[in-house]
């Protein structure tokens, strides 16, 4: 089973649109996949509009118990987008285990996962710098991706992020503990095809410059925006397919 968390420090840079058109074209080509929304805004929850089971049963139960052996299992809900895609949905509350400093917190969600039937398991992360919910997600990932726009924000974002992983592999080495988190690269959503300006180009040759940019760049389209309003996939509609032809690209490269 592969592991891999969607991560930028910077908000706004296609970040769920990321980890939930990974996890669907994973599932849609046939691997057992499931989306853990670990970001209180719950947007990857809502996209695919699905709800916890039972009152509390979200990501924030997990992380708020001092043993979840396997509540991922229990806690993860089908939805309507494939037969293969399952959802640990996030809520508000959970922004609140941003101040939970007990021992060993940031191991619940890879404890969580021990059992659970997937092939895959997409993370989709705050867009925050370290913090437990991060440190969650980067103790049970084995594969990072960084998430990006062709933007000052979107490059900031990635260098904080990539600064984070770093210190957390450093830590681990501290200590002589094991690190088998990969970098497997950065993905540019959003990026417009006419004549980019100035900026949006030197933004693109600066990731590049990380030797980590995942091609093809991501085109924008209106149609991402409006079906997630809507609980809908924009790779059902044909204004979403190069869109969707770039991602199925991309999988190819970040999954095993």
């Amino acid at each position: 089973m592969q592991i891999l968390m969607v991560y930028s420090e910077s908000g706004g840079v296609s970040k769920t649109t990321t980890a939930v058109s990974i996890a669907t074209i994973a599932a849609q080509e046939g691997r057992r996949t499931v989306l853990v929304d670990l970001d209180p805004r719950a947007a990857s929850t809502k996209w695919l509009d699905v709800e916890p089971s039972a009152d509390g049963l979200h990501v924030g139960a997990i992380l708020g118990d001092d043993d979840p052996v396997g509540w991922a299992e229990d806690l993860a809900v089908a939805t309507t987008w494939s037969p293969n895609l399952r959802v640990v949905p996030s809520a508000r509350s959970v922004s609140n285990r941003e101040a939970d400093r007990a021992d060993h917190a940031e191991l619940r969600l890879k404890t969580s996962l021990e059992g659970i039937t997937a092939d895959l398991v997409v993370i989709d992360c705050p867009n925050r710098q370290g913090g437990p919910l991060t440190l969650s997600a980067l103790n049970a990932a084995d594969t990072v991706v960084y998430a990006a726009t062709a933007s000052s924000d979107g490059v900031d974002g990635v260098t904080g992020a990539r600064r984070t992983v770093q210190q957390f592999r450093h830590s681990r080495e501290r200590i002589n503990a094991p690190v088998s988190l990969r970098e497997a690269g950065v993905v540019v959503g959003g990026v417009r095809e006419t004549i980019m300006s100035r900026p949006a180009v030197a933004s693109i040759d600066e990731l590049r410059e990380t030797g980590m940019l995942l091609v093809p760049l991501v085109p924008e389209r209106a149609i991402v925006q409006e079906v997630r309003l809507t609980g809908e996939w924009y790779g059902n509609y044909r204004k979403g397919a190069p869109v969707l032809d770039a991602y199925k690209a991309i999988v190819k490269q970040v999954i095993r």
